[in-house]
């Protein structure tokens, strides 16, 4: 069990050092472009993103996945994922390219034509790194990714803002994503230890798909979901209502971010170790729930009961509209982490094929809801997208149960405690939010109450897994000072 946490702690440190030093600058650089780009232009820019997700999924067919899961993989299993995903982009890269006059007519904004060819060369560039990042994550290996992410995006930020400042409006967010897109490709490229060599092997191909395709299907499903939404609201609402909702994405992502993309490249490939020893595998991953749930539920019940706040302290009054939207997608999204974890579970074990039955049943229910939603308001798909997360963790929960000794008592008791204590130590804090003083003053009250009573909830009932984390953390102190 030790080499398990000192992988995890050795992984979560690099994500966090990445995270808490973008994470800042990233607000600011979020808080500049809000208020340079008007929400109608920030909308244009949110349709390119509905095709390309799909296409991105598509595009891996879970052969990443199934890259790091593989413990004995060869240089020629590596080669044979390469040239497949650079073969897969170009295809979709150029289908895209081709159809770009076909979406702007569509929802009738004729500067989509060109963002859309923009966004497809992109996407062929980035493919062409997908490989090396996965087999960083493969070998645990965090360091070399989180300082690459940092120093390109760090280089991409001023040209950025300065393209808006200049009044390049939606052009200047896709101008980050260019350099960001090139120096990455340079650097990975010359600092990565693996180069591609022309080797495809059939053999390979056919073992990575029978195991990528069911996750290939998922994962297209998961972000067919997520990007109906966008579909939704960019063909029958204004360009202004989708800034809103994804300002409102985006604010509610910040926790989430913080926590998902430092924990699961290091958790998924530290539980992949563990796939033939069952009882350890079952005690690591209750451990991460506890840890996920203990950190991720006080994080975003805080983020919905100051809302109002944080959005007009952030971005300003003109995106006030945002905090309506942003609220109930915190309550809904709380849960994400948890369902990803137990899909994880299914996928180290081999049991793709349960992650697609459960994708296909939450989905097909999550779009009726959706469409039946569309026909009201955004703020009833923020309530649809909600629920799919609070029946996707249900559905994904009855599987681990099915493929563990696990049952539902013992999953809600690794949750249901941080999500009561949340909500209680932020009742406060709602209030607190609801009243005229400015929004800064509101911020800083609602967050510092919250925390304080939630610590003190943790305090008198003794939490064992916050106990654990605050020991780790002294003992690292007590390391780092000798």
């Amino acid at each position: 069990m030790s080499s398990v946490k000192e992988e995890t702690a050795r992984g979560v440190k690099w994500g966090l050092i990445q995270k808490c030093t973008m994470q800042p600058v990233q607000f600011l650089y979020g808080i500049i472009l809000a208020r340079l780009i008007s929400p109608d232009e920030m909308g244009i820019l949110g349709l390119t993103a509905i095709f390309f997700a799909i296409a991105g999924q598509l595009q891996q067919c879970g052969f990443g996945a199934a890259l790091v899961r593989k413990q004995d993989r060869t240089d020629e299993d590596i080669c044979t994922v390469f040239w497949f995903n650079v073969a897969m982009s170009l295809v979709l890269s150029t289908a895209l390219f081709l159809a770009a006059p076909w979406f702007a007519w569509f929802f009738d904004q004729p500067a989509l034509t060109n963002l859309t060819r923009v966004s497809a060369l992109l996407m062929f560039l980035n493919s062409t790194v997908s490989v090396h990042m996965t087999l960083y994550q493969a070998r645990r290996e965090f360091k070399t990714p989180a300082l690459v992410s940092m120093c390109t995006t760090l280089a991409a930020m001023p040209f950025t803002i300065w393209a808006a400042y200049a009044g390049w409006s939606y052009w200047a967010p896709m101008l980050q994503g260019i350099i960001t897109g090139i120096l990455t490709l340079v650097i990975i490229w010359i600092v990565s230890p693996w180069k591609p060599k022309f080797i495809f092997s059939t053999n390979s191909f056919k073992e990575f798909f029978r195991f990528g395709a069911n996750l290939a299907m998922t994962g297209m499903l998961t972000q067919f979901y997520q990007e109906i939404r966008t579909f939704i609201i960019g063909k029958f609402y204004s360009p202004a209502q989708l800034a809103y909702f994804s300002r409102a994405q985006h604010t509610c992502s910040m926790p989430l971010n913080l926590i998902t993309s430092t924990l699961n490249p290091v958790t998924y490939p530290i539980l992949a170790t563990l796939q033939h020893d069952h009882s350890k595998l079952i005690h690591v991953y209750r451990q991460y729930t506890r840890m996920i749930s203990l950190v991720v539920e006080w994080g975003m019940i805080t983020l919905a009961a100051n809302s109002s706040a944080l959005i007009v302290f952030l971005y300003g009054e003109t995106w006030s509209t945002a905090s309506v939207y942003a609220q109930i997608l915190c309550f809904g999204w709380m849960l994400n982490p948890l369902l990803g974890l137990n899909m994880n579970l299914c996928t180290i074990q081999g049991r793709t094929d349960l992650n697609l039955k459960c994708e296909i049943v939450l989905r097909v229910v999550s779009i009726a809801v959706m469409v039946w939603c569309a026909f009201y308001s955004v703020k009833a798909l923020c309530y649809a997208a909600a629920f799919s997360s609070f029946f996707g963790l249900t559905i994904s929960s009855i599987i681990v149960t099915r493929i563990s000794e696990l049952r539902i008592k013992h999953l809600a008791a690794d949750f249901l405690p941080y999500l009561t204590l949340a909500i209680l130590a932020n009742i406060p804090a709602y209030f607190i939010d609801q009243q005229s003083w400015p929004a800064c003053y509101r911020l800083a009250a609602g967050c510092s109450s919250s925390l304080g009573i939630y610590l003190l909830f943790l305090w008198i009932r003794q939490d064992e897994t916050a106990v654990k984390l605050l020991s780790f953390i002294k003992g690292k102190l007590r390391k780092k000072q000798k």
